[in-house]
């Protein structure tokens, strides 16, 4: 399988590289709109928001992750929702003019914050995104792809991240019901790329979304049904086994 990786400059980005990497049968694609750093994958320097130069980069693909991270270099609010919308936007109609069939997306748990923590949050509950650029962007992103695949005959995967971290970084502390191992994130990116529903006439199985946190005894946000898509959480998080 062919894959494409997007926002490849970002640790989320690498974490995901590095996880299709030791897949033998993955052939991968990096990009994003920096300098290549030095490895053995090919690597495509362009801006989201350039349709000449993204086209190019989706030719041949089977499969897209767009983990949807902010540049790793500062960018205006402006630039973050062009990136978001826009980028997202351009990046699916080249992929559809491209016949790419899977398309893997990063979205955030942000969008629940303003549920209680003594409420259980699925992927049913509807988002209340806060008023900041930041959130609404990624959200943006994640209703754009849904547009996409009610339209065309593709698959739509939104992963609902928490708050990226690492355990052995957090060790000790106090958990938070947001935080995310970025190691198991870019696993479940890996698993989400099983996903093919694109034949299906109807667009409801061409869409999903998941949550990807990690669980404990008493999670705000469930994601039994991402641990159904393939989602297998490995790292503890605040001295609480994942």
């Amino acid at each position: 399988m062919r894959v494409l990786v997007t926002g490849a400059a970002s640790a989320l980005g690498q974490e995901i590289a590095a996880a299709l990497k030791a897949d033998q049968s993955v052939q991968l694609r990096l990009l994003d709109d920096c300098a290549a750093p030095r490895q053995e994958v090919e690597w495509v320097a362009a801006r989201l928001t350039d349709p000449d130069a993204v086209r190019p980069a989706v030719r041949d693909v089977d499969a897209i992750v767009h983990p949807g991270e902010p540049p790793p270099m500062p960018a205006s609010e402006e630039a973050l929702l062009d990136r978001a919308t826009r980028g997202t936007h351009v990046l699916l109609q080249a992929a559809v003019e491209a016949g790419v069939k899977r398309f893997v997306y990063g979205s955030t748990l942000d969008v629940f914050r303003a549920y209680p923590d003594t409420v259980y949050v699925t992927e049913y509950y509807k988002p209340l995104p806060p008023p900041e650029l930041a959130v609404l962007a990624r959200y943006l992103g994640e209703l754009t792809c849904r547009e996409f695949v009610r339209d065309y005959p593709i698959t739509g995967t939104a992963l609902r991240l928490g708050k990226l971290v690492r355990a052995e970084e957090v060790a000790g502390q106090e958990r938070d019901l947001l935080w995310v191992d970025m190691r198991d994130a870019a696993q479940a990116f890996c698993a989400a790329l099983a996903r093919d529903a694109s034949a299906s006439l109807d667009w409801v199985p061409r869409w999903a979304v998941y949550h990807i946190v990690a669980p404990g005894a008493h999670p705000k946000f469930l994601c039994d049904r991402a641990k159904a898509m393939g989602y297998q959480p490995q790292h503890e998080l605040g001295g609480a086994k994942v």
